[in-house]
């Protein structure tokens, strides 16, 4: 029974009332030591046909936002958290590979992640900055959150960050410990260094060692 296996495997859910989780038996099946919380109005968390969550917290606030894992995706050591605000959402889409990483939106944006990406491990995505930086004249914020969008088939290695604004075309890999905060418009190609910039052009990846 679900209710046994999720004791079993020490996976918690909090869900204030309003509030919507999606989650199939094939999905129910494969989770392990997972942590949800679903707290304000109006809030979705909707998880597709077998979905593998493993040792992650989701934490969906506010109102009217949405959290969405596409068929088939893996999820596992790490934060989807989305916080304090309205209409907003995360989309992670089918078959989606994640080690470990910490999603985060804490203000107005939202994060988009395309079908087949593998992202590896220690990687950071966050579309706002937490804090202000005003302009010492105006008293005018400098710094507002953006959105991040990453297509389909993209690849982020290893202690990789993604900050507010990035946008990734099809077929990127971007390298370890590499910083980008900035909107690409080619996509075959590899991004490294800090911040950010394509060193490689004309690629594609795989999963397998061909």
């Amino acid at each position: 029974m679900i209710w046994l296996r999720n004791l079993l495997y020490k996976n918690r859910f909090q869900i204030s009332s309003g509030n919507r989780l999606q989650l199939p038996s094939s999905s129910a099946r494969l989770l392990k030591k997972v942590k949800i919380k679903l707290r304000g109005k109006n809030n979705q968390l909707l998880i597709g046909e077998n979905v593998t969550l493993t040792h992650c917290e989701i934490r969906l606030y506010g109102d009217n936002n949405c959290i969405e894992i596409g068929d088939d995706a893996r999820f596992s050591s790490g934060k989807i958290y989305l916080f304090d605000t309205s209409g907003q959402h995360i989309r992670i889409g089918a078959q989606t590979t994640v080690q470990g990483a910490f999603l985060l939106i804490d203000e107005a944006a939202s994060i988009d992640i395309g079908r087949d990406c593998m992202l590896s491990t220690d990687i950071m995505i966050r579309t706002g900055d937490k804090h202000s930086i005003l302009d010492l004249e105006s008293g005018a914020r400098l710094n507002p959150s953006e959105d991040i969008r990453i297509a389909d088939r993209v690849w982020i290695g290893r202690s990789a960050t993604l900050l507010k604004g990035t946008v990734l075309q099809p077929e990127t890999i971007v390298a370890t410990r590499a910083l980008v905060s900035r909107a690409f418009t080619e996509g075959n190609c590899v991004i490294a260094g800090v911040p950010g910039k394509i060193v490689k052009r004309g690629v594609r990846w795989d999963r397998a060692l061909l």
